[in-house]
């Protein structure tokens, strides 16, 4: 991440409620995968359940990441016009 994306993160999480919610929610799966690399062996109920959390995490970035070219954009539109 960039300084201008790492900028940008900010600002959104601080005004914007569900950028914050989904950066929260990306925060607690990335604990929650941590807890399971710290596990010397997975059984495969415990494998499953941490790929389904990095899933889920990935989604919840891919969101984050459209809200922040939207506000991108929005913003550019604005400086332009």
């Amino acid at each position: 991440m960039s300084d201008s994306e790492a900028q940008l993160f900010a600002r959104l999480k601080e005004e914007n409620p569900e950028f914050r919610r989904l950066a929260e929610k990306h925060r607690e799966f990335d604990i929650k995968i941590s807890e399971f690399d710290r596990v010397y062996y997975l059984t495969s109920e415990q494998e499953r359940k941490r790929k389904e959390l990095q899933k889920l995490k990935l989604k919840i970035k891919d969101e984050m990441y459209v809200i922040m070219r939207q506000f991108q954009h929005a913003t550019q539109e604005v400086v332009s016009s």
